[in-house]
């Protein structure tokens, strides 16, 4: 397999944060779980998604999270500018949500009627941090940053989800609290440690994530994760970092996942005879 093209180190901001050769360049948390099975990771799709070769298909939330991110970051008028299929263009309700996105208003309105909601996602907003880490390169965005507030300084990430009940893991072989299934406990770890480097810290400041829903009425709560869970998740990412980079640079041939809710998998496939038999795992 060809080596991934070398990419000059760039300047990061938020107009290039998300660009291919940002990804290419820095490995981001979104990016090491792309590759790690654990978090349905594949790494043939990510392979040629780094190689510009394969897209993800819209999944239809993008632009529900954007607008939240959008309100954290006191960039809603900025939003509806560059959004203006989600508002309403005719009648008595031009220039207001269409009906079926008019949630994520009570979702920020349950959101700012909490005052400890506030304070925890005040302060610097969207700030990016980059350091080696494990040898390679890094890009974190802190959705809300405090460095110097009480005796450690925080940070808050921001989630808007469906809800927040407990699904199923097939890494852990039970049922897991939702930021576990979907690794925010290690976006904490990876934030944590990269603002430490950075700033030259000898402990970690608290993360912190504000979970809200698209209930009817919403939900919302605020976790703060701990030392030991910045310690266990750092060390799950050493221990898989190294194929992780390995296969992200060429040196080692990327995996098809194979499974049946992997767009890239299916797109690619080409089907092989199996006994009936098989069909009994599925």
């Amino acid at each position: 397999m060809s080596r991934q093209p070398e990419v000059c180190e760039i300047i990061l901001n938020r107009d290039n944060y998300f660009s291919l050769e940002a990804n290419r360049h820095y490995m981001s948390v979104s990016q090491f779980k792309s590759f790690v099975p654990a978090y349905g990771g594949c790494e043939a799709r990510s392979v040629a998604e780094l190689a510009g070769d394969y897209t993800r298909p819209d999944k239809g939330a993008f632009n529900e999270g954007h607008y939240i991110h959008a309100w954290n970051s006191n960039e809603l008028a900025e939003f509806k500018e560059n959004n203006p299929d989600i508002y309403s263009s005719r009648g008595d309700t031009k220039g207001q949500l269409k009906s079926n996105y008019k949630h994520l208003n009570k979702m920020i309105e349950v959101l700012e009627d909490d005052p400890l909601v506030m304070q925890v996602l005040a302060g610097h907003k969207e700030v990016i941090l980059t350091a080696e880490l494990f040898g390679i390169p890094w890009k974190v965005m802190l959705d809300s940053y405090q460095p110097e507030i009480g005796d450690t300084g925080a940070f808050a990430d921001l989630k808007a989800l469906k809800d927040m009940k407990k699904s199923y893991s097939e890494h852990h072989q039970n049922y897991v609290p939702f930021y576990q299934k979907y690794g925010y406990d290690l976006q904490m770890a990876i934030y944590a440690e990269v603002e430490r480097i950075v700033k030259k810290r000898e402990h970690w400041i608290i993360p912190h994530l504000v979970v809200v829903t698209k209930q009817d009425p919403p939900d919302h709560e605020i976790i703060m994760f701990d030392y030991d869970m910045i310690m266990s998740e750092l060390q799950f990412v050493k221990n898989h970092i190294e194929r992780v980079v390995a296969v992200k640079t060429g040196r080692e041939t990327p995996l098809r996942c194979g499974h049946n809710d992997c767009d890239y998998c299916r797109l690619t496939k080409k089907a092989v005879i199996k006994h009936y038999k098989e069909f009994d795992v599925y």
